[in-house]
């Protein structure tokens, strides 16, 4: 991305706590996406998890990583990864990949922040960026994510018995959608008839936070070994600055044989992820 593109994305999220990348993602990639999802619905035999969170018609799907290769290439996205090394810092994590795909008839999910669970006050730092990736229109009747600008800076989470006001991020398929963790959002309702909004929901979180989806069991040995390091290095496979999340003094990669992010604990002490 253009540095002053992204300089001018970056002034947007810290005053509206999101902002619309247009025209992000390349049509090939927005097509292998599509049909990837497709496929491993049909494979896995998806269906509505039926819960207020997840939806009463939405179909997702978890850890993507595991499920096709063509996920590999969205978390080191040229137009997505520096939006969490800017917010967050280079030796951030890979929370999660889903999948969301809003069926006629699904009702508005509840306003939330991704990072509600962390206990410093608000406002804060962000503690996670969450990039949601269009892959269909979004649009204000299919369930385009609702938004509720400059909420980041609220020094409360939503109460769940009062009404707020929120708009939707409308966004032609290809676009992203980079939201600040304490930025309060959610699926919208899908009033059309028959037209399905897919998105993809790529998050990170801070290096040293637990992440939202456990990669270390999702994720199988040999595929870990044949990724590119800053792929595992998201995964959590290095150390965080050197020192955490070490396994018997060796980093996760270095025990499973992935020689590329392979480090030894205090070894190589980072002061700070520049």
């Amino acid at each position: 991305m253009d540095p002053n593109l992204l300089e001018a994305h970056l002034e947007t999220i810290e005053d509206q706590g999101y902002c619309i990348v247009e025209n992000a993602i390349p049509p090939d990639l927005v097509r292998r996406i599509r049909d990837a999802v497709a496929r491993l619905e049909d494979e896995l035999e998806v269906g509505p998890r039926n819960n207020p969170a997840e939806g009463f018609s939405t179909k997702r799907m978890y850890n993507l990583l595991d499920k096709d290769r063509v996920f590999w290439e969205l978390p080191v996205f040229e137009n997505a990864l520096p939006f969490a090394e800017q917010l967050l810092d280079r030796e951030c994590l890979l929370s999660g990949t889903t999948s969301m795909n809003i069926g006629p008839g699904e009702r508005l999910q509840g306003l939330h922040s991704d990072d509600g669970l962390v206990t410093v006050p608000r406002p804060r730092i962000p503690f996670m960026v969450t990039t949601i990736w269009a892959i269909t229109d979004f649009t204000d009747a299919n369930g385009a994510t609702r938004v509720v600008p400059g909420s980041h800076r609220f020094d409360h989470e939503p109460d769940y018995t009062k009404e707020y006001e929120h708009i939707p991020a409308e966004m032609p398929a290809g676009s992203i959608l980079v939201v600040n963790g304490g930025t309060w959002h959610c699926g919208g309702a899908n009033t059309s008839e028959d037209d399905w909004r897919l998105g993809l929901n790529i998050q990170y979180c801070q290096g040293w936070m637990r992440q939202q989806q456990n990669q270390y069991y999702a994720l199988k040995p040999e595929d870990v070994r044949e990724m590119p390091p800053r792929l595992q290095q998201l995964c959590g496979f290095t150390l965080y600055r050197g020192i955490m999340g070490h396994v018997d003094g060796a980093s996760p990669g270095g025990h499973l044989g992935a020689d590329r992010v392979a480090e030894t604990a205090y070894s190589g002490v980072r002061a700070n992820a520049d």
